[in-house]
């Protein structure tokens, strides 16, 4: 009977975090599965854009293992049925003997299995972080006219990376669509910009 149990839990455990890597987490987190640290999901002057990217979100940066997470649950599920199948099976271990294998290595190829995906993301988010040092000076082009005094809307390449935020004319002047611009400084979520006079 345990030796089915090994077996169920192996096909479901394995199944489940293949299907999920297939599908980008979507059953693992409220988010997709993705880390939030700077995205809201609206740009521009009236907020009716799409994924802005902001460089004042702080994330803490240690790993923290997610004991009660559906794939770190599914990942030891599996791993405990295909170690308590070696157990049994290649082994020949009796059930008590085989659980005393199989249980410590599930929990630790499921630790395991987490601090890897939590490596290949935190690497992915940490080159996709745009930082405000980063936009100074870079040149952007306005998106959106800004009116003298007001708000408009510009995107600049940054790293290799579209950077989209509203955006003020540092002396209050004028900036028509289409013009390329210096960014100055940025405050707040607001990008300072001047006109550039090269084409």
């Amino acid at each position: 009977m345990l030796t089915a149990t090994y077996a169920v839990l192996a096909a479901l455990g394995c199944g489940y975090v293949l299907v999920s890597a297939f599908l980008g987490h979507s059953f693992d987190a409220p988010d997709g599965g993705h880390g939030g640290g700077g995205s809201d999901g609206s740009y521009g002057v009236d907020g009716s854009g799409h994924g802005a990217v902001h460089a004042d979100g702080a994330v803490d940066a240690g790993f923290h293992f997610p004991f009660f997470s559906p794939l770190a649950l599914a990942a030891f599920a599996g791993a405990l049925g295909a170690f308590g199948l070696i157990a049994r099976l290649g082994l020949g271990l009796d059930d008590w003997a085989s659980l005393l294998v199989a249980v410590p290595a599930g929990m630790a190829t499921s630790y395991a299995a987490s601090y890897a995906g939590w490596k290949v993301m935190s690497g992915a988010e940490a080159s996709s972080q745009i930082r405000s040092a980063d936009l100074e000076g870079a040149r952007a082009e306005v998106l959106t006219p800004i009116p003298g005094g007001g708000l408009g809307e510009v995107a600049a390449l940054v790293n290799g990376q579209r950077f989209t935020a509203s955006a003020r004319e540092a002396e209050g002047r004028e900036v028509p669509r289409g013009a390329h611009v210096t960014v100055v400084q940025m405050v707040g979520s607001t990008l300072v910009v001047k006109l550039d006079p090269r084409p």
